[in-house]
């Protein structure tokens, strides 16, 4: 298909985006159901996902769509990626901590991102090689170069059938981080931490177990504000991660040693081909 042109595919994303929040702060979560081991699905993570990837099919139906509630459809090269409520427990319980997270990917990179903070009114956006932006003023990442000067995000312990794995290596990395970092912090949302190591907020953000829709957007407005979007090895992150490190420059000799806890396991960066 033909690549998509990137400013208009920005001018796309943010009408999308506009209406979702619209929705989101206009309407309740009124039906919550489990998906899963403690994780649950609300009525207005379906009607954003519906509602996104409705306007972004008007404006391109070549491109595919990946969404978390309905799954894939269309081209499988050059697709949007949508979490229509990261932090779905949060919001459920009225917790302003969740976002709506859009990313266009390309050969499993990010090469645009919009997220949305409604219940916080900012929005982050950021393409590849124009910088990253929060309510159209530019961010880079913090200066911090010390790790007892850090604030640190970190995933939330394990769900789902690999939960006894997840558990572990946080807590492994739970201890270290505690006793050496300023703090650390689990906010339970991909999506904010990644903007907000993004603007400066958060000196680093630590995932495990995280998908395509989870760290697309965020890693693209990270990586355009100056941070270090990394896999479990230390190469650099693409959307068949299952780990994440993003991080101030300054920081990654100290953290990008202390993810060799995932070494073994399945948040190890696996070679092409693997499922």
């Amino acid at each position: 298909m033909p690549f998509p042109n990137l400013d208009h595919a920005l001018t796309a994303a943010q009408r999308a985006i506009d209406h979702a929040v619209q929705h989101a702060l206009s309407h309740q979560p009124t039906h919550i159901t489990t998906k899963g081991d403690r994780d649950v699905v609300t009525n207005i993570d379906v009607a954003v996902e519906n509602l996104i990837r409705d306007r972004l099919s008007d404006w391109d139906s070549a491109v595919g769509f990946v969404g978390e509630e309905n799954g894939a459809s269309g081209a499988e090269d050059t697709y949007w990626v949508l979490d229509p409520i990261d932090g779905t427990i949060n919001f459920s319980h009225g917790s302003p901590l969740c976002a709506i997270a859009l990313g266009l990917v390309h050969d499993d990179q990010p090469l645009l991102g919009v997220t949305a903070v409604p219940f916080l009114g900012h929005r982050y956006w950021a393409v590849t090689g124009e910088g990253a932006y929060r309510d159209g003023d530019p961010i880079t990442v913090s200066t911090t170069a010390r790790l007892d000067h850090a604030l640190i995000g970190m995933c939330d312990y394990g769900s789902g059938p690999d939960a006894s794995t997840r558990d572990r290596l946080c807590s492994e990395l739970d201890q270290r981080l505690t006793g050496q970092a300023q703090g650390v912090r689990r906010l339970g949302t991909t999506a904010l931490e990644l903007v907000w190591v993004a603007d400066g907020t958060l000196d680093a953000s630590i995932l495990f177990g995280n998908r395509a829709w989870d760290t697309a957007s965020g890693a693209i407005i990270a990586r355009e504000a100056g941070a270090l979007v990394l896999d479990a090895d230390g190469s650099p992150h693409s959307t068949r991660s299952r780990c994440t490190l993003a991080t101030t420059p300054a920081l990654a000799e100290a953290l990008v040693p202390m993810m060799e806890v995932a070494r073994n396991t399945t948040y190890w960066p696996q070679p092409a081909g693997t499922p």
